[in-house]
């Protein structure tokens, strides 16, 4: 299970993800945030380094990481910060919607290729609806081989366009998607998706 790898060798993911800033990650979709703050959730928080960077813009910031030694190893990096972190994991993401929040801002940064295709709409569905009016949707997606520890499925843009044509959420096109891996691994290679909810609730 890829959540029993991310406890046992956390330090070392936690290494690396801390070894790429939030802005060599994100930097193609962030001018879309068009420097407005609000309340974030990020989706697989990992080391806590783009939840920490989302916090010093002035974000409020709820910290999702189902592997607790991860977790714990985040928490510690951002402990500075008032972050919430918690336990909670997709498709349901049944902690965080007890709290019955609506984000301005949802980041799902290296997660997808983990869910298996059978989940991937009703997350998607969950994650549209906890967005609030007018508020972003953001996933990133990891093509290319696996590394022999952690499961990764197939993905694809068009697949979250098609979950998108039937939610109230738009795609914003992006210039630079597909990107290449800032961990320069040759066959690894990135997309991103973006979408905005409508600016009211259906009715």
């Amino acid at each position: 299970m890829t959540v029993v790898t991310y406890n046992i060798n956390a330090q070392k993911f936690f290494t690396q993800y801390q070894s790429l800033t939030f802005e060599q990650v994100h930097s193609h979709w962030l001018p879309h945030l068009d420097n407005v703050t609000g309340l974030a959730l990020d989706v697989g928080a990992g080391s806590g380094r783009d939840a920490l960077a989302l916090a010093k813009l002035g974000w409020d910031v709820v910290a999702v990481e189902p592997a607790r030694e991860l977790r714990r190893l985040g928490e510690a990096a951002t402990a500075h910060r008032s972050i919430h972190w918690m336990d909670d994991f997709l498709p349901d993401l049944s902690e965080i919607r007890k709290l019955s929040y609506r984000f301005d801002l949802v980041l799902v940064s290296a997660v997808w290729m983990h869910l298996p295709p059978t989940h991937r709409e009703r997350a998607f569905w969950i994650l549209t609806e906890l967005l609030a009016p007018s508020g972003m949707l953001v996933i990133t997606l990891r093509h290319g081989p696996g590394d022999g520890e952690r499961q990764f499925y197939e993905v694809t843009k068009a697949e979250l366009d098609s979950f998108a044509l039937r939610r109230a959420v738009m795609s914003v096109p992006l210039a630079d998607s597909p990107r290449a891996d800032q961990l320069n691994r040759s066959d690894v290679w990135w997309e991103t998706a973006v979408y905005l909810a409508a600016d009211k609730p259906s009715s």
